[in-house]
């Protein structure tokens, strides 16, 4: 089983304006948590403006990892917000990345921009699945891995219908509360080659703002998410661990897997 890691890339905004000294120093943190990873793992996914909060895009911090690691066998993918860009823009970045050889691209709807020109604009220009089907059509599948993400309990089922139409590689789900979402998931999957790739977030004080976020009721792996991981690794071949706010335990988890 593959463990992929979950980093946050640089905000751009420090006390509401732009910092370039401080987005250099938190470049630099971003570089330094980036090699203390590649210790435990060669699997790297990094965010896109979680929460609509501006930060240097997942390509750029991609492209800093690759000059500035010695690793050459790091397997980086990226998230996209397509509420964010146009297919135009879509396809400059998915073209990008495979120079880049950025392995495979999250395309997400992502949460409503922080900052906006307009309050009552719609910002939303692309769907994920449409961009999935789109990048299809023009070959992107065959040069890279194209994924969608999916809730971690399914309500919209034809919503999830409609993703597994588009064809991606594979699914990324939301964080998940137990082992049952993991095996009901595969089980709506069925016979599709479709990957599962199960999201975790690390149970620590640090996360717990984030998890209630969320709704996420993390009780029943709290004390024992090593054994929870090698439990989801029996129907999913890769799992992604995420710890926005407690970077330390994140690695930690790492360490002991």
């Amino acid at each position: 089983m593959q463990i992929i890691y979950e980093l946050n890339p640089p905000k751009i905004f420090y006390d509401s304006a732009v910092n370039m000294e401080a987005l250099s120093q938190e470049i630099e943190k971003f570089l330094k948590r980036t090699r203390t990873i590649a210790n435990f793992t060669n699997y790297i996914h990094i965010t896109d403006s979680v929460l609509g909060i501006p930060r240097i895009s997942s390509i750029h911090g991609a492209a800093l990892i690759r000059e500035n690691t010695d690793n050459a066998d790091v397997n980086l993918s990226c998230s996209v917000r397509t509420r964010d860009r146009n297919i135009n823009s879509i396809i400059q970045f998915a073209t990008q990345s495979i120079s880049l050889k950025i392995k495979g691209l999250l395309f997400i709807m992502g949460d409503e921009p922080q900052i906006s020109i307009n309050a009552n604009s719609k910002a939303s220009l692309s769907k994920p699945t449409e961009v999935i089907a789109t990048l299809n059509s023009l070959g992107y599948d065959k040069m890279m891995n194209l994924y969608l993400s999916v809730p971690n309990r399914i309500s919209d089922f034809r919503g999830f219908t409609k993703k597994i139409k588009s064809n991606p590689h594979g699914l990324v789900t939301q964080s998940i509360d137990s082992l049952q979402e993991v095996k009901d998931l595969k089980k709506l999957l069925g016979p599709h080659a479709i990957k599962l790739i199960p999201c975790v977030m690390v149970p620590s004080k640090k996360n717990t703002n984030a998890a209630k976020m969320i709704g996420l009721d993390w009780k029943e792996y709290e004390n024992n998410i090593l054994e929870f991981i090698y439990k989801i690794g029996e129907f999913a071949d890769q799992v992604l661990i995420t710890s926005p706010n407690d970077f330390n335990e994140g690695v930690e988890v790492l360490r002991k897997f």
